[in-house]
Order: structure tokens, then C-alpha cells, then sequence
């Protein structure tokens, strides 16, 4: 009884220490929630954006805030749709709590700290610790998370208790594991933690599943019917992994209609967690020191699950003892160490999950094309994140060997002070770490009181636009300039930080939806719906059919660079109302839809008759330029007519290579070619090179991901460049994975060119410059 009255009492002060230290750190943001920002920009911000809008104007499982008219799906934009629906549900049938949403998010974080640390305690308990050593080591580890570094940026990322609570999970399954409870809470609280972000339901289903490969390969001998009876345990063990994926992707099949979201986004090889994300400080002050001592890399940010020098000390202790045990030929003791079975097999599935996150076994030679062969662990593109298990794991087993040390140490000196002397050190040190580590978000934290600012009425846009006789209900979306948009892994413009910022407060305020997409898997065929409202007038615009009214957009001009393509639509529209920085427009539907090709085809009408045609082509100057339309070349797909370019291989494409246009031309060019965007890798780049003889005389580069020519499928990108005097060779290169590229065409800038094509209906159809004339 005493025992157990003595584990309450832990528990109780572990949950006391945890609640009085997260309050000396954050008094200003638990005093008054709504006022604070944990990011005033980037995703951050995007979070707060999203989960505010959707609980303020939204229901169901569609987000109407970004990506008008269609809207998205909940489990994309980073809302965490499990909390951001039930206060929706409260907002609308309890009590109005939409203007606290931030306010209920912050201390939502908060909480999750403070219960971090009392999960930790269970575990340790199991681990048969002293409660007032588990209180400690559970305060420790839980203040070091690496996940509180994601406070500020992924919000959704820095729910610390999820990872420990599937371990824990874990524990009791195989602790009875007959008992259907611990399954069931296993299976439902990776359900209900992927509706905050699909990250945790496939952290604890491989974490699982990793613990069944080791129980696997550890299982003892057995009697026929003892063998039966485990691998049962290993069958529902697999089952449980394995259900909440199922549920979650049966959940996506029956609500998210939309057919084109990357299946190839960026960063599998790239965010990824390595031997000093995880064992070197990766943070002030002593990032920099050992930084500068070892001379590592710098970690990944997306890889951080630094666990402590204090563990990484133990790190080294428990190579020194593999070493001995492999000298004394004890190797059986390093596969199954004498430790608590929670460690015993935990230690061994969390290093195999920390092998994924290091991007084991795919980034080892000849194996890269191994990761095609798994879509869905593509998604995961941030495989870095798949080391907390690991994090979590081993600095309980680093407490576990600190305490194993220090009761050797008492019980063989004759002298019990000198354990103490020397444990308390260790101890410090890492107390030291998790005080800097907590403080380095809390301080920022603390310095960001604009939360009114972003969300109050007063002062806002609604209240801006009665400056000029309007109101939100005269238009039907927001359309920000300069103009951002991600999400795609295709397309990205990065626009300014104060149109995003500014746009995401004005879409709150006024509830008009937002004309772009910042969110993950975005779309990429709505996505170059949104971008192509910036095309020129050669192009029609395919997303106005799809509005549901004629209102015209409330156009929003925020301080950054502002593009040509960008200069058009504030020339299209009417000036409102300016409060100094931000600059509002209207701009009619009819202006944005209208277009310049009857006018162009009027005019190549009354030019063609007094050109002359070489090879079919047209230059309005005479001057010669370079068509290659690539035309019944073997392709998945074409642009215009039958053929085009096409690479599967990641390389360098070679489109041109051979003599400038003219040799003694001297002026400005272009390149130009249109590349399908929906082949899955992204757009890469276009590279120009220039020689004169061997000698390479100019080298431009163009990505085409910023490209706001599209048409369809198809994007235009183009590379001006100068033909120097002397130039005799001129090579266009495309750096791009599964490339299909078509109508190339090099010209000078002041020339038009124009040709004519057969439709597949047996028609002439007149192209100028690569553009349809309709």
C-alpha cells in the first residue's frame, strides 16, 4: 500500500513541477491566450490562419478558406481538424468561442507540455525506478523534447505527449497482452492524433510494428503450443499497427475527392535526421562550440531529436561495454540486454525507426529507386520526424543506465556521498540543456503579443473597406498581391511576408476566401487554376468559369516586389481605399477574363500576307529565330500537335545544340519552352549557354516554378539571354526527372514568330510566339 500511495505521490508532483514550470515560462501567454502568437509568419501563422477561419465560418470536413472555389480538405491545410471541429461544434450549437481559437490553441500546447512529462513517469515506473529519480528523469526528458523546438513553426508537430503515450500503449500491451484495453486505446488514439497530423498515426504504427520485428527475431525458445500462442500476440500486435493506417486512408478515399495531390514531394532524401541531430547539441549556446570542436555538418533541422549530452555520456559508456562483451565473446548480451523489457525490445524497434529517419536502407548506393517503390512512405517526407521514438527511448534507457550507475556505485563504495557526487553533475547537465532548451521558444513566445492585432475587429479590413463605401459581401474572394502560393511541390511563388500575413488577417476578418493555395499536397491542377489568374491576356483564364457569382475580387497589394504579370491586374482594377502599406483594389471578373487574341489574330491577319515563311515559320522582323516542335517523337504527352521531348532519367536534357540564329546578331533573346507540370517530379529548371568557340560566354538559368504562363497541363518557361559578339554556339539545357518539353522556340525579343498548325479535327490553327490564337 505504501508503495503504491508513494507512485501517486510522484505522479501527482511530477504533474505539479511539470505546471509550475511551464507557467514561469509562458505567464504572460497563460494571463491572457488570445494576445500571443507562438509565429506571427510562415507556418505558424498559416496554422492559426486556418484553424481560426474554419472554426469561425466552416463545417463538415471541407476548409473554404484557401483554394476558392473549391476549397480543401480538413487533413491538408494544418488545422488540426479533431480540435478545430469539436470547437466548431461548441461555437456553433454551445457558445460562441470563435474570437478565442488562437487563445484555446496556445494553452492547448501549454497543457501538452505539463502532461508530457507525467506520461514519461508512468513509463519510468515501469522501468521499476525510485519515484523521486523517476520524477526527475521524467521532467528532464519531457523539458528536452525536441518537438517544443516545432512551437513556433509546426504547431501541430508540438503535441509532445503523443510519442510517449503510444509507448506507453505499447508497454501495456505487451505486458498483458491478452488485455484488449491497451489495443484498442493503441488503435484509437493513433486515429484520433493522425486528425492532428498524419505524422503520429504513422510514428506509432511503424513504432509498433518495429517492436513486432524484434520480438520477432528475439523470441525464446518455446514449447509448439507457448510458439502458437506468441505469434498470435504478434499477429494482433500487427493488426493494431496496421488498422488506424487502413482507417485513416479509408477516411481520405471517402471524403477527399481530389485526384492529382504529389505523390513525389520534396525532401525524402533531404529531411532526415543524422548521428549529430540526435547525440550533439543543435541548439544555443553549445551548438556552436562543439560545432566548431568536431566539425560535423550542420544537422537537419527537420532531423533534430537531440537527446542530451547526459545521453549521449551513456552512449558512449554502452559502446565501451558492447566492446567488452564482444572481446569476451558475450555478444548475445549486446542483442538482448539485461535490461526491462520495455527497453529491452523498445531500444532495438526505436533504432530501427531511427534508420528510417536517417533514410535507411534508401540512401545506400543502387537503393535510391527503392523509395519509388512505396508511395504512400513517400508522403512522409520529413522522415527526420520518425527519430522521436528514438528520442523518447533512449533517454529513458540513458536514465535507467545513469540510476543502474549510481546504485552500483552506493552499494561498492565505502563512501554512498561519492555516488551522489557523481551522478548529480550528470544530472545538472542535463537539467542545464532542457532549461535552455524550453526557454529558447519561451522567450520569443513571450515578445509576441499581436494575437488581437491579427484577429480583433476594430482596425481591420472590414472596417478599412467602409473608407471606401465597400463591404466584404461585395466581392467573392481575395486575391493577394505579390502573389504566394505552395503546397504543390511543383509550383512555388514565394510572394512577401507581409502579403501573406496581411491577407491571411484579412480573410479572417471579412470571411472572403483566399485565391491561392499554403498548405500540404496541394492540388497541382486547382493550384495552376489559381497561378494562371496572373497569365497574360494570350491566355484564358479556365478558373472564372468555375466562380459561382460575378462579383469581382478584392484584390489586396501588400509591400514586396511586385512582377509585370502582378502590375497587370492592379492596372485592371479600381483603387478602394489605402491605410499606407496595404493598398486595396477591385477588380471586375470582366476584366480579368477578357483577352488579347482577337486583337493579336487581327493583327497577324494584315502582317502575315507581307511576310515570308522559312521552313513554315514567320518572323515579324525578318530576323532568324528557331522552332522545334519535336513533332512525332514518341511522348506520354504533346502540347499542340503529335510529339514531343521526352526524359524519364534525372539529368540534364539536351533540347538545342547547335548554331546561334544569326551569327552576326548581337541583341537580346528568349528561350522558350512549354513542359508538362503533371508528370509527378516537379518542373526543374532551364539552363542557356552561350560559347564562343570552347569558351562559354554567357550561362542563364530559369526555374519553372515560379513560371505564371500555364496553359492546361503545360508551363512556359523562358530564359532572356545576350548573343555576344563572336557567339557561334548556342545549347539549351532542361535538369528535370520524367520531362516532357515541347515547342521549343528561340527568337529575339523584339520579334514575333508565328506558324500554323493542324488541329486534330483536320483544322489550320495560327500559334504566335507558342500561344494559341482561338
Amino acid at each position: 500500500m505504501t508503495t503504491r500511495r508513494n507512485h501517486w505521490v510522484g505522479l501527482a508532483a511530477t504533474a505539479l513541477a511539470a505546471v509550475l514550470y511551464v507557467a514561469s515560462l509562458f505567464p504572460n501567454v497563460l494571463r491572457d491566450p488570445d494576445n500571443y502568437l507562438y509565429n506571427d509568419a510562415g507556418d505558424g501563422l498559416k496554422t492559426y490562419f486556418v484553424s481560426a477561419y474554419y472554426v469561425k465560418y466552416d463545417t463538415g470536413h471541407r476548409f473554404t478558406g484557401m483554394n476558392y472555389p473549391v476549397g480543401e480538405h480538413v487533413n491538408y491545410p494544418d488545422m488540426q481538424p479533431i480540435i478545430t471541429g469539436v470547437l466548431g461544434l461548441i461555437n456553433r450549437h454551445v457558445y460562441p468561442i470563435s474570437e478565442h481559437t488562437i487563445g484555446i490553441m496556445n494553452v492547448l500546447l501549454l497543457l501538452s507540455m505539463m502532461l508530457t512529462p507525467v506520461i514519461l513517469y508512468a513509463i519510468l515506473r515501469r522501468l521499476r525506478l525510485p519515484v523521486a529519480y523517476a520524477v526527475l528523469a521524467a521532467l528532464l526528458i519531457g523539458f528536452l523534447a525536441p518537438q517544443h523546438g516545432r512551437i513556433d513553426g509546426h504547431m501541430t508537430l508540438s503535441f509532445t505527449p503523443f510519442v510517449p503515450l503510444l509507448w506507453y500503449c505499447i508497454i501495456r500491451m505487451l505486458a498483458a497482452p491478452r488485455r484488449a484495453l491497451w489495443y484498442v486505446l493503441f488503435g484509437a488514439a493513433c486515429v484520433m492524433m493522425g486528425m492532428v497530423t498524419p505524422y503520429y498515426t504513422a510514428v506509432g504504427a511503424f513504432f509498433l510494428l518495429a517492436h513486432v520485428l524484434v520480438l520477432a527475431w528475439q523470441q525464446p525458445r518455446r514449447t509448439p503450443a507457448e510458439r502458437r500462442a506468441y505469434w498470435g500476440l504478434l499477429g494482433r500486435l500487427v493488426f493494431t499497427a496496421l488498422a488506424p493506417l487502413v482507417v485513416f486512408r479509408i477516411w481520405l478515399w471517402a471524403t477527399d475527392p481530389t485526384p492529382d495531390r504529389p505523390i513525389n514531394p520534396y525532401g525524402f532524401f533531404e529531411y532526415i535526421a543524422s548521428f549529430t541531430s540526435v547525440f550533439i547539441p543543435v541548439e544555443p549556446p553549445l551548438h556552436e562550440p562543439f560545432k566548431q570542436l568536431l566539425g560535423f555538418e550542420e544537422p537537419v533541422w527537420e532531423g533534430w531529436a537531440y537527446v542530451g549530452l547526459a545521453s549521449t555520456l551513456v552512449l558512449l559508456l554502452t559502446l565501451i561495454r558492447v566492446v567488452r562483451y564482444a572481446l569476451r565473446r558475450r555478444g548475445r548480451l549486446v542483442l538482448r540486454p539485461a535490461l526491462p523489457q520495455p527497453l529491452r525490445v523498445g531500444l532495438w524497434a526505436a533504432l530501427l525507426l531511427l534508420l528510417l529517419a536517417m533514410c535507411y536502407p534508401f540512401k545506400l548506393p543502387g537503393l535510391r529507386p527503392l523509395a519509388d517503390v512505396f508511395p504512400p512512405l513517400r508522403q512522409f517526407r520529413s522522415l527526420g520526424r520518425f527519430a522521436w521514438p528514438f528520442y523518447y527511448v533512449f533517454t529513458a534507457y540513458a536514465a535507467y543506465t545513469l540510476y543502474l550507475v549510481f546504485r552500483a556505485v552506493r552499494r561498492r563504495s565505502r563512501r554512498p556521498a561519492l555516488a551522489y557526487a557523481l551522478l548529480a553533475p550528470v544530472l545538472a547537465l542535463w537539467a542545464v540543456e532542457a532549461n535552455w532548451h524550453m526557454h529558447f521558444k519561451a522567450d520569443e513566445v513571450e515578445q509576441r503579443a499581436t494575437g488581437r492585432l491579427f484577429t480583433a475587429d476594430a482596425g481591420n479590413y472590414t472596417e478599412l473597406l467602409t473608407w471606401g463605401n465597400r463591404k466584404p459581401r461585395d466581392f467573392q474572394a481575395l486575391l493577394p498581391l505579390p502573389y504566394y502560393t505552395l503546397g504543390t511541390d511543383v509550383f512555388q511563388l514565394d510572394g512577401s511576408g507581409d502579403a501573406v500575413s496581411q491577407s491571411y488577417r484579412a480573410s479572417l476578418n471579412t470571411g472572403l476566401p483566399l485565391l491561392t493555395v499554403f498548405l500540404a499536397r496541394a492540388s497541382v491542377g486547382q493550384t495552376m487554376d489559381l497561378i494562371q489568374l496572373l497569365s497574360s491576356p494570350l491566355l484564358p483564364k479556365a478558373l472564372i468559369p468555375k466562380f459561382p457569382s460575378r462579383k469581382p475580387l478584392l484584390l489586396l497589394v501588400a509591400p514586396g516586389p511586385i512582377s509585370a504579370a502582378e502590375q497587370r491586374l492592379i492596372d485592371l482594377s479600381h483603387k478602394i481605399t489605402s491605410n499606407g502599406s496595404i493598398t486595396l483594389y477591385e477588380l471586375p471578373l470582366a476584366a480579368l477574363e477578357a483577352t488579347s487574341i482577337a486583337r493579336e489574330q487581327a493583327r497577324a491577319d494584315s502582317l502575315l500576307p507581307h511576310l515570308r515563311a522559312v521552313n513554315g515559320v514567320y518572323s515579324s522582323t525578318g530576323r532568324s529565330v528557331v522552332l522545334e516542335q519535336f513533332n512525332g517523337r514518341p511522348a506520354p504527352h504533346a502540347r499542340l500537335q503529335p510529339g514531343a521531348f521526352y526524359e524519364p532519367a534525372d539529368k540534364f536534357s539536351q533540347l538545342y545544340s547547335g548554331p546561334t540564329p544569326a551569327a552576326a546578331d548581337t541583341g537580346q533573346y528568349e528561350v522558350s519552352v512549354w513542359v508538362n507540370a503533371k508528370m509527378w517530379h516537379g518542373v526543374g529548371n532551364m539552363q542557356v549557354k552561350v560559347y564562343r568557340g570552347d569558351e562559354l560566354v554567357e550561362h542563364k538559368v530559369q526555374g519553372a516554378s515560379q513560371s505564371t504562363e500555364l496553359d492546361g497541363d503545360w508551363a512556359r518557361v523562358a530564359v532572356p539571354f545576350r548573343i555576344r559578339a563572336g557567339a557561334t554556339r548556342l545549347e539549351v539545357l532542361y535538369e528535370s526527372r520524367e520531362l516532357v518539353a515541347d515547342d521549343l522556340l528561340i527568337r529575339p525579343l523584339n520579334t514575333d514568330v508565328y506558324y500554323y498548325i493542324t488541329t486534330p479535327d483536320k483544322k489550320r490553327q495560327l500559334i504566335k510566339n507558342g500561344y494559341r490564337l482561338r
